[in-house]
Formats: C-alpha cells, structure tokens, sequence
C-alpha cells in the first residue's frame, strides 16, 4: 500500500483462492507504533459463506462462536451489553429480527450497517430515517460510527470514543467488490490504537468506498483458523498484556466459512 504518505510493508499470506491474510507491525504510521491484521475477501473470486455468529443474553469469545460454527476467519462484531450479554443494537440473522437495539443509545454508535441476501453483494447502508426494521436485507449488522459512504469520509463526533487512540474492529467494502476485515490493536506500547479519524484514512488509502466501525476496545479481536496456537492472530488486550491471551467475551461475531 503506497497512497498519500502511506507505505506499509505488509506480510501477506494466501488463506484460499480470494482471500488474504496481511499483518503489519511497525512505527510508519500516524508516528506511532501499531500492530494491525487485515482479511481481504475479493468477494467476486470466492464461494465463501458470511454469517452473523450471536448469543443472547450471555456472552461468549469470539473464539467459540467462530469454533461453534465451522468457521475458518472472524473477527468481533457490534456492541453488546456487558453485564447480561445480548446484542445493544439492531440486528437481523436469516431474516429474524434478533435484537431492535437498547433505547437511548447514541444513534452514532448504529448510523450504519452491514447488510447482505447473499455473501457476495454486501453493502454498508446509513440507517433508514423510519429505523433499522425497515432496512430490507435478510441479514444487517449495525453499528458505527460510519466511516466512509459513497467514497467520502464522514465527518466524526469530538469526543474521547472517536479522538483518542483505542484498539479497533472495522470492516469495508471496495468499489472492486472486496471485503475487508480490519483489527488494529491498542492499549500497548507494541500497538498505541487508531482514534476513528485514523482508521477511517486508513481504510480510505486501502481503496474502501464505505467504512464502518464494529466494537473496539478490548473486543478488538481476529480469528484465523491454523493460524496461531490459539488461531488467534491480532494481541487482544482485555488482559493488558501484548499477548494473543486477553479475548473478551462478547455477544457477536462475523464469521467467514470457506467452502472446499
């Protein structure tokens, strides 16, 4: 990748025909130290299954859920209630409505959505003025704040969850129809995180047409099978160790079945 000041020296690997696998470790970037994991899916080359792994009212690793459904990559999805598990935003899985959101959440934290009938024609989509039921795909994963629509970056709120530098989950589509899954670890001096700005340019120099932000923080979490001893891949940090031991439980998942 080599746009606009960027260039990061990228180890890529070869997951199966139309997916890839590219870490990055190291200070050329926003002046910081970062550790950062991307799965890049050209949607258009591959036969690959995405489904929306959940749990309701519990919590449960990205690991299991991933494990539990056959699952070859995921990464963590959306915000979820911490304490009693379940989904806080709206989410649709198969065309069933799972969750309609808590009352009084920032609209900005679900200003957007994942949304797809069939794996190969994803779209991120704003929120319908009338509310997310009335967003017609058999499966939507909300959450936000956007961070590019139409090929414009959005503009973002100025508050500490946008300006300051945590671990990062987010996923964009190309105007070349590839998917790609982003984690950007943080909370270490191995990897000092992205603010929402940050991650938004990023994903704008990878060639993203739309952006949009998953849960952070100490969810921030990717799974490749085979890959790890754990199949764990970024450094999790809910344990505060730059290690690949501190996953934290969450409610939902987006996990990537490959078929052979």
């Amino acid at each position: 990748m080599e746009q606009a000041g960027f260039s990061l020296e990228w180890e890529t690997e070869r997951l199966s025909p139309g997916i890839y696998w590219k870490a990055y470790l190291g200070d050329g970037l926003y002046d910081s130290k970062q550790s950062i994991n991307l799965v890049e899916v050209w949607l258009d080359s591959t036969d690959a299954d995405l489904q929306i792994g959940f749990v309701q009212d519990t919590l449960a690793l990205t690991s299991t859920l991933a494990e539990q459904a056959g699952a070859d990559i995921a990464i963590n999805g959306s915000f979820f209630d911490t304490r009693a598990g379940g989904s806080v935003v709206f989410m649709r899985v198969d065309g069933d409505i799972i969750a309609r959101g808590a009352p009084n959440r920032q609209l900005y934290t679900e200003n957007g959505g994942l949304a797809w009938n069939t794996p190969n024609e994803l779209v991120i989509i704003k929120r319908p003025e009338e509310g997310w039921a009335e967003a017609s795909f058999e499966n939507v994963l909300t959450s936000g704040p956007l961070l590019i629509l139409a090929d414009t970056l959005q503009m973002f709120n100025n508050d500490s969850f946008n300006q300051n530098r945590h671990p990062r989950t987010a996923l964009a589509i190309t105007d070349d129809n590839r998917l790609l899954l982003l984690t950007v670890d943080g909370r270490s001096f191995q990897g000092y995180g992205m603010t929402i700005p940050e991650t938004a340019e990023l994903l704008d120099n990878l060639g993203a047409g739309s952006a949009l932000n998953l849960d952070g923080g100490g969810s921030t979490t990717m799974w490749i099978r085979g890959k790890s001893e754990n199949n764990i891949v970024n450094y999790p940090s809910d344990n505060l160790e730059f290690d690949r031991l501190g996953e934290r439980k969450v409610s939902n998942a987006l996990l990537l079945i490959v078929e052979e």
